[in-house]
């Protein structure tokens, strides 16, 4: 077998061989789990690529590896995507926020600035954390900057709860809104990677899922605490910030205790280490099935890695290259950059309008009429639903496609905002009250985005290889939250300017781009292995066919031009007088400035 993985058989053949021979015989492939051989295959040949079959060991630690799992798998989406609380937390904190930023900075246009910026300064965190999460993964690996981003989360919600209590408190908080969003995006990138490699392939989808689960969960805990009759008032409006802690501490332990990822240990060769976390994650029998797939993996890696021959055409040792010439290496890759433009798009324009009813529904449903504390309580109502439907939705994720749960919602989020355009509108706002219809068509609208939410936090991390999950998931999330921070900087104006319905009008025709663009392109990933996934994208770097096509039509354009001596003359003559006249109008110009 491993005469044959050296000789460069391709993935799928190579798992079927694998599965036709040793999998109908448990003696046979319980005898290759317990071998290990020699440490002579660390140094790379030209001819032959050598894996090392790690041991599996018997002594399993104590307790349950599906409760383990859980518990991390939860720990993570705690220290990421449950941190929305923070982003809902303040819309519906606004009215009772307003007093006290009324007081520091005198007027109204004043404070809803200064309220803009600290809720966008996290969204730039999140940016800025999931570049973190790169440097840090190319050299410590999944679980550090998941454990550092957990500490920077909880700093980030104490910054945060210190806003009426210090001198330049806003100041202070929003740094600490920017602090707690480079955590979440550390936790965010790196995190969301170590979910896709924690579980076995048939319970992968239902672990990534559980984020956006924990998203909707903390939308609701968010509207839910900042209420009239808990914290939303203007006496302890600012302790509402503080609740994450009370789930952050206890997943920081969680997470501190955890080992590393098993796929990342066997992919750098620490099989001692590897097999540990294998056997705390997943049962006995999960790990035969999965490490047959890491192996499959750690080969196909290995036979598109490059190596570096010397003058005589010897084989170099094999050493990791710099941080940016390994990204430059990637980006040149067609594979992977195809993959990147697709999760970019998938993660970034997921239910756009999302923005806009996560982050200021209770502004909206008030300029339709609703009493402050009524747009709370509606904006509350509005989140109940989606957090119920991607609850449920875990129990039958993996039974579903990704691509039917990601454009059927979206399509529907289109027919939903179209609705909320025309029932706004001036001439139908006498018929139904809006009050009445927005909530409803806003609730409906965030119900449809926990499904498709689910399904696009899930395909992002399955698109990548395994040496690009970190790098891709990174890009993905800088560019998202980028994006996110500038809109919700600006969302507050516009809908106080022009209204919701000219507002969703953008947001209604991306989504519908959004459907069309992935109905066309992008693949399914459920139940595929990476290897699978990656033969879907073509090695060429996107749009050369189309440089080629200019290229050479300007180069025959040239040819044809050069050619015709008559015709450079004319075109050298009219370059002239273009540049006499503009020389001209400058000096008239001049002269009549100098003169007035």
């Amino acid at each position: 077998m491993f005469t044959l993985l050296s000789r460069g058989i391709p993935a799928l053949k190579t798992r079927t061989f694998f599965k036709d021979k040793y999998l109908g015989n448990n003696d046979v492939y319980d005898q290759l789990l317990l071998e290990d051989t020699n440490s002579e295959d660390e140094k790379c040949k030209p001819t032959d690529v050598h894996i090392r079959m790690p041991r599996i060991v018997n002594a399993c630690p104590p307790g349950s590896p599906s409760l383990r799992l859980a518990l991390v798998v939860l720990s993570i989406g705690a220290a990421s995507h449950f941190l929305l609380f923070l982003d809902s937390v303040v819309d519906n904190l606004l009215p009772a926020a307003m007093p006290f930023f009324l007081s520091v900075y005198e007027t109204k246009e004043n404070a809803n600035h200064a309220w803009e910026m600290l809720v966008s300064s996290r969204i730039y965190g999140l940016a800025i954390g999931c570049f973190v999460a790169v440097l840090m993964s190319h050299r410590h690996g999944r679980k550090v900057p998941v454990v550092v981003g957990t500490i920077f989360d909880v700093i980030g919600v104490i910054l945060t709860l210190l806003i009426t209590y210090v001198p330049h408190g806003v100041t202070v908080a929003t740094i600490g809104r920017l602090i707690n969003g480079i955590g979440q995006g550390m936790v965010q990138t790196a995190g969301s990677v170590m979910l896709s490699e924690l579980p076995p392939l048939k319970k992968r989808g239902t672990v990534l899922a559980t984020l956006t689960m924990w998203a909707c969960v903390g939308e609701l805990g968010g509207m839910t605490i900042s209420l009239d009759e808990f914290l939303g008032n203007p006496g302890m409006w600012h302790w509402a910030m503080g609740f994450p802690l009370l789930v952050l501490l206890p997943a920081l332990l969680i997470i501190w205790h955890a080992p590393e990822s098993p796929r990342y240990l066997f992919l750098e060769n620490r099989e001692s280490e590897a097999r540990k976390a294998m056997l705390y994650y997943q049962s006995p029998t999960d790990c035969k099935q999965s490490m047959e797939e890491i192996l499959i993996e750690k080969q196909f890696t290995m036979q598109i890695s490059k190596e570096k021959i010397d003058e005589n055409g010897n084989s170099s040792k094999c050493v990791k290259d710099g941080f940016v010439n390994s990204i430059l290496e990637r980006l040149k890759d067609g594979k992977f950059t195809r993959a990147l433009l697709i999760a970019l798009f998938v993660q970034t324009f997921v239910h756009l309008d999302d923005w806009l009813w996560i982050s200021y529904s209770t502004q909206i449903f008030e300029n339709f009429g609703l009493s402050s504390g009524r747009a709370q309580t509606t904006s509350l109502i509005m989140s109940l639903p989606q957090a119920v439907i991607s609850i449920a939705l875990l129990g039958c994720f993996d039974h579903f496609g990704r691509r039917p749960l990601l454009i059927v919602p979206t399509v529907l989020s289109v027919i939903f905002g179209f609705l909320a355009i025309v029932f706004s509108s001036p001439s139908f706002a006498t018929v139904i009250p809006l009050f009445v219809i927005i909530p409803i068509l806003a609730t409906l609208d965030l119900s449809v985005a926990a499904i498709s939410g689910e399904s696009a936090y899930a395909i992002v991390p399955e698109l990548f290889l395994a040496k690009d999950k970190v790098l891709g998931s990174a890009i993905v999330g800088i560019v998202q939250n980028g994006f996110g921070g500038i809109l919700t900087n600006y969302l507050l104006t516009a809908l106080n300017k022009h209204g919701i319905n000219n507002v969703l009008v953008p947001f209604v025709a991306m989504n519908a781009i959004y459907a069309a663009v992935n109905y066309k392109y992008l693949p399914e990933t459920a139940g595929k292995t990476p290897q699978e996934i990656s033969r879907h994208f073509s090695s060429d770097f996107p749009g050369i066919n189309v440089f080629l096509y200019f290229k050479h039509k300007l180069t025959k354009l040239f040819e044809y031009v050069t050619t015709k001596p008559v015709l450079i003359n004319v075109i050298s003559l009219l370059m002239q007088l273009v540049c006499v006249f503009f020389i001209l109008d400058i000096g008239v110009n001049f002269y009549r400035n100098i003169g007035t």
